[in-house]
């Protein structure tokens, strides 16, 4: 089980804990506000009230824990959450997280040896582009321009075969066809030949390659 410790009970870290904790992962947060973590003692291992700057108290604290990951969950105070994650650093924390508000925070939060910068507007703003062109899928990235996308059917793929939606030549590759996924697996498959695949409502597509190539065909077959 992974022992994490959060920095910052903001909405970030807040979130972050709980989904963690879900995860099964040992969460510890770490919050100066007790009022703002009073939310989060029912979903994590601990909640611990002291202020991360005061190095004399955090790293005695850090260190008796054995922490895997630290991730300083503070997006408002940049000088803050760099002087927090040196001090991981020199706790010993192995794998450090840290949240940048800009490119140039991203870059020097890097620079400091952080092992992982997340950008959440980037992300939000990412993921908002495509819900927008993709609508209810799901998205790998392999490269900037390479995806793998699953796609629940279109309404109006619903009741044809799969040769009758004319998926050559497009650009991408179609990879499989699947139908309800249980326990035992899922109830039907289907890939690139079987013509006689009659599509149902809720069967998903997964797609891989050229991702605007990939958005634009679905953009023209859910319009």
């Amino acid at each position: 089980m992974k022992k994490i410790l959060i920095v910052g009970a903001g909405r970030f870290g807040y979130t972050a804990a709980n989904r963690l904790s879900e995860l099964g992962a040992e969460v510890v947060v770490m919050e100066r506000d007790e009022k703002r973590s009073s939310a989060l003692r029912s979903m994590v291992s601990e909640v611990l009230i002291l202020d991360a700057v005061d190095r004399d108290t955090f790293l005695p604290e850090i260190q008796k824990r054995k922490f895997d990951t630290g991730v300083v969950a503070i997006g408002d105070d940049f000088s803050t959450a760099l002087l927090i994650c040196l001090y991981m650093k020199q706790a010993g924390i192995p794998y450090t997280v840290a949240r940048a508000s800009s490119p140039r925070q991203e870059a020097i939060f890097k620079r400091i040896g952080v092992d992982l910068v997340v950008t959440p507007e980037d992300e939000v703003g990412h993921n908002l582009a495509e819900r927008l062109i993709l609508h209810e899928s799901e998205q790998i990235d392999l490269s900037p321009d390479t995806s793998v996308v699953r796609v629940i059917a279109p309404q109006n793929w619903v009741g044809k075969k799969l040769s009758e939606i004319g998926l050559e030549g497009k650009g991408f590759n179609f990879l499989f066809a699947a139908r309800r996924y249980t326990e035992q697996g899922f109830v039907k498959m289907a890939f690139p030949g079987e013509s006689d695949f009659e599509i149902a409502a809720g069967d998903f597509f997964l797609f891989a390659g050229d991702t605007r190539r990939i958005a634009a065909y679905l953009e023209s077959v859910n319009d």
